[in-house]
C-alpha cells in the first residue's frame, strides 16, 4: 500500500529528573525497516531517573546530589494554541501511572538511562495540521502541594482550556518544597517533517549542610540552615526547554518561580545534634563535640533500609526549597543554637556563620514571577551575602555526591586505625575555624558554585 506523504516526525520528551546529564532524544517517524515510513504519530516520553533509591514517602528526601527521582505519575497533555501563546484547548491527554513500578502494572519500562513509555497515534486519533504546545508534568500522587492546586492539571480534561503558569501551593504546615518536574514546547504539524525536544526541568531548588567538627557550647543542641526569606508556592512556567548537559550561569537558568512570601526567616533544615552524638560533651577539651557515641541519625530516624552513609563525626540535613528572590539581609546562614525552631533570642545563638556566594558566581540578570507574569528584573545585581535562590540550583555546605559513598564513612572500615582520606564523593565541611563553603550542583542541576562560609 502506498504510504501517505503527510506524516508526523514527532516530539521527544526527555526529563532532567536526575542529577546526571541530559541527552537529547527525538521522536521519529516509525519505519518499517525498508526505508518506508508509517503514517503514525509517535510520542516517546523518556525520564532519566539516574538512580534507584526509592523512599517510603511520596517525595524523596535530599541526602546528597546523587542522581535520583521517585515520581510515580507523569501526565502529558497537548493544547491547540489557536493563536494564543499562553493558553489553549486541550486536545490530547495521556497519564502514565505507577511510573517507577516493577510489576506488570507499571506504565513504563527500563531503558539505558531510566524509564520510558510511548504513545502512538494513528488513524482518526492523529493530530491534524496546526500549531500546538505539548506539556508534561512529573509528580507524586501523595504530594506536599495542595490537592486543589494540583487538580488544576491532574484533573484537566480534553476540551477544557489550559492556561500556563499554574501556581502550586504547599499544604498547611509544610515548610519545604517537594521535588516536581515540568516542561513544555510549541510545535507545528504540517506536511513537513517535525522534530521537537521537550526537556522537563526540576522546578525547585535544593539545599543541604554536611559538616563535621561541631563547636561545643553547653546547651547548644541545634544546628540550623536558615534563610532570610522564602516562598510558599511555586509557579509552573517560563520553562527553559534547554539541555542542561553543560553547567553554567546564564539568563535562561536564572529563574525564581516562587510566590506567596513567607513571613520573615525560616529554617530550611534543623539538625538535632543529640540524635547524632547522644549526650553532647567535650571530654578532651578541644572545643568540639566528642564523637565517642556518634551514630548515623538518618539511618536511625528515616531510612529503614539503611542505604545512606556518612563520615563518622559528621552531621547532615537537607531539603528542597521553593526558589525565592533576594531581600536585603544575608540570604543563608548556619546557626548553632540552644533553641529549636525559627524563633531565636540573642542568648540562644551560640555561634553563627554567614554563607556567602563567591563573586564569580553572582548573577547579573534574573527572571522572576511578579504576581501576574514572568519578567526580567530591572537592574538586577547580587552581592556575596545577598543573592537569590534559583530554580534547579543546588546549594550545599560540604560535598556529598552519593547517598552511600562507601569508603571513609560509617562505620569505620578499621575502627582501630585513623579514618582514610575523604572520598571524592564524600567530604563534609569542617566548622573548626574553616571559612570555605562549597555549593555543589551535579550534572542535572544547572550550575555549580563555590561558596564561602564566614
Amino acid at each position: 500500500m502506498k504510504m501517505k506523504k503527510k506524516y508526523f516526525v514527532g516530539m521527544a520528551l526527555i526529563a532532567s529528573l536526575a542529577f546526571s546529564s541530559c541527552d537529547n532524544e527525538v521522536i521519529y517517524v516509525q519505519g518499517d525497516g525498508n526505508g518506508q515510513t508509517e503514517d503514525v504519530q509517535l510520542i516517546t516520553l523518556q525520564v532519566d531517573n539516574g538512580g534507584d533509591g526509592l523512599t517510603t514517602r511520596a517525595g524523596r528526601p535530599l541526602y546528597s546530589s546523587e542522581a535520583k527521582q521517585t515520581i510515580d505519575k507523569v501526565r502529558l497533555w497537548v493544547c491547540d494554541n489557536n493563536g494564543s501563546d499562553n493558553q489553549g484547548k486541550v486536545v490530547l491527554i495521556k497519564d502514565f501511572n505507577d511510573w517507577m513500578g516493577t510489576s506488570g502494572t507499571a506504565s513504563s519500562s527500563d531503558y539505558a538511562n531510566g524509564r520510558q513509555a510511548e504513545l502512538k497515534l494513528t488513524g482518526n486519533d492523529k493530530l491534524p495540521n496546526g500549531t500546538y504546545t505539548v506539556y508534561a508534568l512529573g509528580y507524586h500522587s501523595t504530594s506536599d502541594y495542595t490537592d486543589a492546586s494540583l487538580q488544576t492539571i491532574t484533573e484537566l480534561q480534553v476540551g477544557e482550556t489550559y492556561t500556563e503558569n499554574t501556581v502550586l501551593a504547599l499544604k498547611s504546615g509544610v515548610a519545604n518544597a517537594e521535588e516536581i518536574f515540568a516542561g513544555s514546547a510549541k510545535f507545528t504539524i504540517s506536511d513537513e517533517a517535525l522534530k521537537q525536544t521537550v526537556v522537563l526541568n526540576r522546578q525547585v531548588a535544593g539545599a543541604y549542610i554536611y559538616v563535621k567538627d561541631i563547636p561545643y557550647f553547653a546547651g547548644a543542641q541545634y544546628l540550623k540552615l536558615v534563610a532570610s526569606t522564602g516562598n510558599n508556592s511555586l509557579v509552573l512556567g517560563n520553562f527553559a526547554n534547554t539541555d542542561i548537559a553543560g553547567n553554567g550561569n546564564n539568563t535562561s537558568t536564572n529563574v525564581v518561580n516562587g510566590t506567596s512570601a513567607k513571613s520573615g526567616e525560616y529554617v530550611i533544615s534543623e539538625i538535632d545534634l543529640t540524635n547524632w552524638f547522644g549526650t553532647l560533651a567535650d571530654g578532651d577539651g578541644d572545643g568540639l563535640v566528642d564523637n565517642t557515641n556518634w551514630t548515623n541519625s538518618i539511618d536511625k530516624a528515616q531510612d529503614a533500609s539503611k542505604t545512606t552513609t556518612f563520615e563518622k563525626g559528621s552531621v547532615f540535613g537537607g531539603a528542597f526549597v521553593i526558589p525565592f528572590q533576594k531581600g536585603s539581609a544575608q540570604t543563608l546562614k548556619l546557626v548553632l543554637s540552644t533553641q529549636s525552631g525559627a524563633a531565636e533570642t540573642g542568648s540562644s545563638v551560640k555561634m553563627s556563620w554567614n554563607i556567602n556566594l563567591p563573586a564569580k558566581d553572582l548573577a547579573t540578570s534574573l527572571t522572576a514571577w511578579n504576581g501576574g507574569a514572568f519578567a526580567a528584573v530591572d537592574s538586577y545585581s547580587e552581592t556575596q551575602n545577598v543573592y537569590s535562590i534559583l530554580r534547579n540550583h543546588l546549594y550545599s555546605v560540604g560535598k556529598r555526591n552519593l547517598d552511600n559513598p562507601g569508603s571513609g564513612t560509617d562505620p569505620d572500615p578499621k575502627p582501630d586505625e585513623p579514618d582514610p582520606d575523604p572520598t571524592p564523593d564524600d567530604d563534609p565541611e569542617s566548622l573548626n575555624n574553616k571559612k570555605v563553603l562549597t555549593l555543589i550542583v551535579n550534572d542535572n542541576w544547572e550550575v555549580i558554585h563555590d561558596m564561602e562560609l564566614e
